[in-house]
């Protein structure tokens, strides 16, 4: 049971990381939108030196990765380097399959990688994980400087973006910021959104039966009727 409930959090987390990637590569590259955290960092160095965003966003992870595994243990490190790595494969795969599907207007592009970034974020981490990155530092400021992860995220995103008028118009400036808000929500959505009554129960179910079976060896022994 335990090692079902290992793979489905794992396999959600891989799609989850896919949708994201798909959204970088074939919205917020093309469009030149900037992004927040490793992957703004990526998007950022694209732009300036034309760095492919998966070899970045490998770099960066790599160190950060280690402080996972040290600060939160290996369970959640597990989650957190299958996510990442997932993210990194998907960004090459999409990159290397030139899949762009960005339109002409701004606002449409932004909202569409705002809605897609945010559906695959929010599957990440509704399965218990993370695409590494600036998401390991915001829970490690949390834990040792007791700075809620809303607040460091919000002045490493914003930081990433000042920097990102290096190559950003206002316009893009703006439009960035629009995405930026819409990812937040739709992550917020996926995340918390409740099951209905019928998944729930089922699952309390499976969780009670495999704390009241029996072990096989514990069961009584037969005996032949005189």
């Amino acid at each position: 049971m335990k090692k079902l409930h290992l793979f489905t959090d794992l396999g959600g987390i891989i799609l989850g990381a896919g949708i994201y990637g798909l959204a970088v590569t074939g919205i917020n590259v093309p469009s030149k939108l900037a992004d927040g955290g490793v992957t703004g960092i990526a998007l950022l160095l694209n732009n300036l030196f034309g760095f492919a965003p998966s070899i970045t966003s490998l770099v960066f992870n790599l160190p950060l990765l280690l402080i996972s595994l040290f600060i939160f243990g290996k369970h959640a490190f597990l989650r957190t380097i299958v996510g990442t790595f997932a993210l990194v494969f998907f960004l090459h795969l999409w990159e290397s399959l030139h899949i762009q599907f960005a339109v002409g207007n701004l606002l449409i592009n932004s909202l569409m990688t705002g809605l897609l970034s945010g559906i695959g974020c929010g599957l990440v981490f509704r399965f218990g994980g993370s695409t590494g990155g600036t998401d390991i530092l915001y829970q490690a400021i949390e834990k040792y400087f007791h700075v809620k992860i809303g607040k460091s995220l919000f002045l490493v995103t914003f930081i990433i973006l000042v920097v990102s008028l290096l190559y950003l118009d206002l316009r893009h400036f703006l439009y960035t910021l629009l995405s930026c808000s819409v990812l937040a929500y739709t992550l917020n959505k996926v995340k918390y959104v409740q099951l209905p009554d019928f998944f729930q129960s089922a699952k309390d179910s499976m969780g009670t039966l495999e704390e009241t079976a029996t072990p096989f060896e514990e069961l009584p022994e037969y005996q032949e009727p005189i």
